[in-house]
């Protein structure tokens, strides 16, 4: 083998090894996406899953039962809803 021939052949091991290898999955992996959230219960459900429950709010409405049925307000454009707590039981 020739001087030039060896020389040719160390510069190409030398840049193959210099190249970043890639390693491929077979399938690509689908992006974690976040566990969705328990969806709140709406003001009227809160009602029907607490019977008991005579009067409750989430800060932005009042809902009372009368006669059996459930009677809620409406909330402001503005209000920001908190937790439903029951305010009177029979």
């Amino acid at each position: 083998m020739s001087r030039a021939s060896a020389s040719r052949r160390l510069g190409a091991l030398l840049l193959a090894a210099a190249l970043p290898t890639f390693a491929f999955a077979d399938e690509p992996t689908a992006p974690k996406m976040p566990k969705p959230r328990a969806q709140p219960v709406s003001a009227p459900a809160f009602g029907a899953q607490n019977p008991s429950c005579l009067e409750w709010t989430d800060s932005c409405r009042v809902c009372v039962r009368d006669k059996g049925e459930i009677q809620c307000s409406t909330p402001g454009p503005a209000c920001l809803p908190q937790a439903l707590v029951c305010k009177r039981t029979h």
